[in-house]
């Protein structure tokens, strides 16, 4: 079973490219060739229509990208460009969804924030080989080399056991009991054993009636966050609220109210 693992505010540890000044200005005519460029780009990665995105690689770098594995994308935003200051460079922060296998848990798709370099080959922008990077990730830190073998890349050092990931989020109980018309409150405890924050996300859609608030929604290690329930006047609730817990945990709690 797939299962989903989407990080916010990953940033990259190490960028290829170190500007000597202040990043120049560039002219809007200039951001939007190269933004459209890296579009095309991404979007035939995405295709996996390789051969043809090949034509947007510089020519020192096309050994590398005709040799080394290609990513499975699934998604991509780009979020952030900022230029070299003779504008002749650029790195790009790409938002990049894809999928990533790991023993005895099958593939799961992560997202995280990836520095790019690109800059101008022969009067066009093209990307050219991004330097190892290191992004954080729940299990510590995840390296991304060349990975010429086409193997996925390693998976960070300090990921837990994966028999043991389904406690890696704890919650002492799934299931509240309410009463129409009270002001009493119920709770519900969850704890994070990552060895990194995680966010803990509601699901859209609750029983009707039902009053939910959530002490604190990002959890460092060892934290906990006290989600509360009540009911809203003679309301009687009843029905399911989900809980998205970091990368591995999905947390489904049933309302019951007399």
């Amino acid at each position: 079973m797939d299962r989903r693992l989407v990080f916010t505010a990953i940033v990259p540890a190490l960028v290829a490219v170190a500007w000597a000044q202040q990043p120049a200005v560039p002219t809007p005519e200039s951001e939007a060739a190269l933004r459209t460029r890296a579009q095309q780009f991404y979007q035939l990665e995405l295709e996996k229509k390789f051969r043809q995105a090949e034509a947007f690689v510089a020519e020192d770098t096309k050994d590398y990208y005709f040799n080394n594995g290609k990513p499975d994308i699934k998604n991509f935003r780009i979020d952030q460009i900022e230029f070299s200051p003779d504008g002749t460079k650029a790195k790009l922060i790409v938002n990049i969804t894809s999928m990533m296998a790991a023993p005895a848990m099958g593939a799961m798709e992560f997202s995280a924030s990836v520095p790019m370099t690109w800059k101008l080959d022969n009067g066009e922008w093209c990307w050219y080989k991004v330097a190892e990077t290191e992004i954080d990730t729940p299990f510590g830190k995840w390296k991304v080399g060349d990975g010429g073998s086409g193997s996925p890349p390693p998976m960070p050092a300090g990921m837990p056991d994966p028999s043991k990931l389904k406690t890696a989020v704890s919650i002492d109980r799934t299931s509240i009991d309410l009463t129409a018309g009270s002001q009493k409150v119920e709770t519900v405890t969850i704890t994070n054993h990552l060895p990194a924050p995680i966010d803990l996300v509601p699901g859209p859609d609750g029983p009707k009636g039902l009053i939910m608030a959530i002490d604190k929604k990002k959890l460092a290690p060892e934290e906990k966050a006290v989600i509360s329930f009540s009911t809203s006047g003679t309301e009687k609730p009843i029905g399911t609220v989900r809980i998205s817990a970091g990368p591995v945990q999905d947390f489904v709690i049933q309302i019951r109210t007399k």
